[in-house]
């Protein structure tokens, strides 16, 4: 949670189930990373949660991102 990645090499990476809210990636490689079901919302009610991610500049291809919420999340120029 609220972690920061910069120019790191994290391809084939596992984030599968984890709770990565706030989470911060900038020009990395995610080559192939693992994403299903990663978390990157915070639930503030029964009814409402926010989520926050930011993905600029990264390699995702081949990544899985199966099940997941990205809503009103930062994703630029990957």
């Amino acid at each position: 949670r609220d972690a920061s990645f910069q120019q790191c090499q994290l391809a084939m990476a596992n984030f599968s189930n984890a709770n990565c809210y706030g989470i911060e990636f900038r020009a990395c490689d995610l080559k192939g990373a693992n994403f299903s079901r990663t978390n990157f919302a915070h639930q503030v009610s029964n009814r409402m949660y926010l989520c926050s991610a930011f993905i600029s500049g990264c390699n995702l291809s081949y990544a899985n991102m199966e099940r997941v919420c990205l809503e009103k999340c930062e994703l630029f120029e990957n």
